[in-house]
């Protein structure tokens, strides 16, 4: 499934205002001191008052849009995190060469072959760097390709679960091209920064922004 689905524009939160900056009651401080100062025998013209609080109005009315953007900016990264939340123990897609592999569950991937690849290689290797499986890749195309391994050695023989690194090249015009490879990983738990930023936990043992996570299953 697409992460699209789980994410939701959100709005950056808003700056906190500088303390020597005028605001409304200052504002409001200022016209009225205007008016009682102001020159009998040449008072302001009433347009003039007219067009200040106008401008009292239009920035009363912007502090109020900006802390209502606030406050949807809180609530959708609320929802977000809950959300979020149902994500663990689900597998996300993330671009990374290691995955922990499951006991009785296939370690899933996908990779992007370029155009004009004549040969595609993908190798399972073990935490300490061995050659485990080269998997196979036929009736490949260009674009996004998915693959699965089952676990298994190249005798058929069930491997322990443990972390597993998997890599891709391509054959194109005559030379070997190294290709960029996502994983499924087990989300363990899910963390809500202070800028509002959702981490993923994974059981690889590594962190990623939900922003970034693809595809989940």
């Amino acid at each position: 499934m697409n992460i699209e689905q789980l994410l939701n524009p959100t709005t950056a939160p808003a700056t906190k205002k500088n303390s020597k900056e005028l605001g409304q009651d200052d504002f409001m401080k200022l016209l009225v001191a205007q008016m009682k100062n102001q020159d009998p025998n040449n008072p302001t013209d009433n347009g003039a008052f007219l067009a200040q609080i106008a401008q009292f109005s239009m920035v009363n009315g912007i502090d109020k849009l900006g802390m209502s953007f606030d406050s949807v900016a809180t609530s959708m990264s609320s929802t977000q995190a809950m959300q979020a939340a149902g994500l663990v123990g689900r597998q996300v897609l993330t671009e990374t060469n290691t995955a922990w592999l499951q006991e009785d569950q296939p370690l899933g991937g996908m990779t992007e072959i370029p155009e004009f690849a004549d040969g595609l290689n993908i190798q399972v290797r073990d935490n300490y760097g061995k050659l485990v499986k080269t998997l196979s890749t036929q009736n490949f195309h260009a674009g996004d390709y998915a693959f699965n391994w089952d676990g298994t050695n190249e005798l058929d023989e069930a491997q322990a679960p443990g972390e597993y690194s998997i890599t891709a090249t391509a054959l194109v015009n005559g030379k070997h091209l190294a290709l960029p490879v996502q994983l499924y990983n087990t989300v363990e738990s899910v963390t809500l920064e202070r800028n509002n930023q959702i981490q993923l936990e994974l059981d690889n043992k590594t962190r990623v922004n939900l922003a970034n996570i693809s595809q989940y299953r």
